[in-house]
């Protein structure tokens, strides 16, 4: 399967994405201690296994969407004596494991029963290598690399987060960061033209009678009540746009500022108060810009570098990951 999906296959990349989704956010909660954390890890994991089988199942025409209201053993062992199945040589991995997580999911979601803290790990690492295996050998499709960014229209944005992307796979956090960091404010440009005013990118410059009448010291004055004014303006569009405010600030803390060069190169500056170099905040940060973008292009805004010279961003972006 290609890297952007096609009409036919979008259905499906949809619930494979929200598979892996809810996977990383039950993996988020099992990483924590408290009973609660780990009632949502046990049904994140559980949801997120059940939505592949379900997916195989339509994939491989064992059942329609309207015959899927069936238990979780049966699932098990369609799939296992399908046809289609077994013409191609496969097996469902861990079928035993499969079933001591349904038994707990239902023990958690029945019983109120909290799970172990020493088997967090080993349910966090299982759902990890299921996910992994049936991905790859039902649907040939690498797990590591399927995101929401199959989803992102514009191609540099696209390439910035595709490449956030592969620097979590390769444990680059800090690089990692600044990447979904530098396509979050490239495809945040693009809100300016939904402001009531059209809204002014005076980051990039100060007009040229400043620059000629006024002093250094007034023109540096100026440029930054500007750019005052810019940010604000596009805090009140990013929160109008559905972002919480909490969560807002949370990407705040844990990036660089990113300002873009007249030539459409991120210039970054890294804040005192945060190191933004582990892997927790790496990931967050990642979901966090990728499904923002993804929501503002749902929403009609179509994210896209309007305001920058895509030429520069490519060539920075380059180096970068080099």
């Amino acid at each position: 399967m290609t890297d952007t999906p096609t009409a036919l296959d979008q259905a499906l990349v949809r619930r494979l994405v929200l598979a892996k989704q809810l996977y990383l956010h039950g993996r988020t909660h099992s990483l924590l201690i408290s009973p609660l954390d780990k009632m949502i890890a046990v049904h994140n994991f559980h949801n997120a296994l059940e939505i592949v089988l379900r997916s195989i199942m339509l994939s491989y025409n064992i059942r329609t969407e309207k015959q899927l209201n069936i238990e979780f053993e049966t699932m098990l062992n369609d799939i296992s004596n399908a046809k289609a199945v077994k013409d191609k040589g496969l097996q469902l991995p861990y079928r035993q494991e499969l079933r001591n997580l349904n038994l707990l999911r239902n023990m958690v979601q029945h019983h109120g029963i909290e799970p172990e803290t020493s088997t967090m790990e080993d349910w966090r690492v299982f759902s990890s290598q299921f996910l992994k295996r049936t991905y790859l050998d039902f649907f040939d499709i690498q797990f590591d690399r399927l995101s929401t960014i199959a989803f992102v229209k514009d191609p540099d944005i696209k390439d910035l987060l595709q490449a956030a992307q592969d620097q979590i796979n390769q444990e680059s956090w800090i690089k990692a960061t600044v990447l979904s960091k530098v396509a979050f404010e490239a495809a945040s440009s693009a809100l300016y033209h939904f402001l009531p005013s059209e809204g002014t990118n005076s980051s990039f410059f100060v007009t040229a009678s400043l620059r000629h009448d006024e002093s250094p010291s007034m023109q540096n004055a100026i440029e930054s009540i500007y750019n005052r004014i810019r940010e604000s303006e596009l805090f009140s569009a990013v929160v109008s746009s559905g972002v919480a405010v909490a969560d807002y600030k949370r990407l705040e803390k844990s990036t660089p500022h990113v300002m873009f060069t007249i030539g459409g190169k991120p210039a970054l500056q890294a804040r005192t108060t945060s190191a933004f170099d582990d892997e927790e905040s790496a990931r967050w940060v990642f979901e966090f810009c990728s499904t923002t973008i993804l929501n503002w292009q749902s929403m009609g805004m179509e994210p896209t570098l309007t305001l920058l010279h895509p030429e520069g961003l490519r060539a920075w972006l380059k180096e970068f990951v080099a």
